[in-house]
């Protein structure tokens, strides 16, 4: 005769990451670690989704690339004409999404946005590959088109000039966290989420259900 157990069963448990069973304490060191794991598992780690808000309150998001990670915080590059420029000088706190479906990884971070240096600014301009010199330049960014040829001619011409100097309205800036969030996804849906919050000089960190 056969019985069968009337207990219910669950998911299998699934064996977590080490970062999630024992936190580090300075979120930055985990998101290096898991950028740098990124950078040979996913197609895009640097894109960014970054949301700003105006003054009246409205917000706006875009991908924007993420250059490097500092010492201090998430460091990208724009122009100081385009809207989320705009926006970051009328309420300099920005919030920011990596989305990395390869590996079933998220990170949410927040915090203000503040504007780099002059000299840091020039030295991320002259890392950029010279080809992306001329139309950076030539353009007017987010102003109307009005005439597509001449802005083509326009870059064209600046490209046979070789490398550039840094346009003005081309700066660098900083998202300094004070707030993350490392999410992952699990196939038995606890999915994993560790929230830090900046306290002062050190850092506070959650475990989130999920």
């Amino acid at each position: 005769m056969t019985t069968t157990s009337s207990e219910p069963t669950g998911p299998a448990p699934v064996r977590e990451s080490e970062e999630f069973r024992t936190p580090l304490a300075d979120p930055l060191a985990l998101l290096r670690s898991w950028l740098d794991r990124a950078g040979d598992e996913v197609r895009e780690p640097g894109a960014l989704a970054l949301a700003t808000t105006s003054a009246d309150g409205r917000s706006s998001s875009r991908i924007v690339q993420l250059n490097s990670l500092s010492d201090v915080g998430l460091v990208f590059t724009s122009h100081l004409g385009s809207p989320k420029a705009r926006e970051l000088a009328a309420q300099p706190w920005a919030s920011g999404v990596l989305y990395w479906r390869e590996s079933g990884r998220q990170i949410v971070v927040s915090g203000p946005v503040e504007q780099l240096p002059v000299a840091t600014s020039d030295a991320l301009w002259a890392a950029r590959p010279v080809s992306t010199h001329a139309m950076s330049v030539a353009s007017r960014q987010s102003e109307v088109l009005e005439d597509v040829e001449a802005l083509r001619a326009d870059a064209v011409r600046l490209a046979a000039l070789g490398p550039l100097p840094r346009p003005e309205p081309f700066v660098g800036y900083q998202l300094v966290p004070h707030s993350l969030e490392f999410w992952e996804s699990s196939p038995d849906r606890l999915h994993r989420r560790l929230r830090y919050e900046r306290q002062g000089d050190t850092w506070s960190v959650l475990r989130l259900q999920p």
